[in-house]
């Protein structure tokens, strides 16, 4: 087998193994999004919500004053959510940024692994055929030296 084949099959193997795991990983996040999305949605109709009632509430003078400081409480409660889902998004977003660096720095070990692997296969293959070499001349040299003295 020829030994770039071999090196490219031994690549090939670990980056596959690594794009495998990075599938994994962005499904793993992108679930985590979904999820965070669809909470959003949620609270953005909830939002919606409130404004339309604040409309209503606009033409009912007696109660105003209650109705609007129960809905600024639960605006209030809503944005205090959302600034933790905020946050909490922020600290995810940095953690799976961190982890993207984190493989990024693997693929680059792995890369330089395989390069190195490829280079001692490449001296390898080169010390064989000087090996080969050698053993022919010897064999020349000793058909010589037959002749020399029959």
């Amino acid at each position: 087998m020829d030994i770039s084949v071999l090196a490219d099959k031994i690549k090939e193997a670990v980056i596959g193994e690594i794009r495998q795991e990075f599938k994994e990983f962005r499904a793993e996040v992108r679930g985590e999004l979904s999820g965070f999305r669809l909470a959003i949605e949620a609270m953005s109709k909830r939002m919606d919500g409130i404004e339309s009632r604040m409309g209503g509430l606009e033409t009912k003078i007696g109660s105003l004053e209650n109705r609007i400081g129960n809905l600024e409480n639960r605006i209030n409660e809503t944005n205090k959510r959302i600034d933790a889902l905020r946050e909490e998004l922020s600290g995810r977003i940095d953690e799976t940024n961190k982890r993207i660096d984190e493989t990024n720095k693997r693929i680059d070990e792995t890369n330089k692994r395989i390069d190195r692997l490829y280079e001692v296969i490449v001296r390898r293959e080169e010390h064989t055929k000087l090996e080969q070499r050698v053993t022919s001349l010897e064999r020349a040299v000793e058909e010589l030296k037959e002749r020399i003295a029959a």
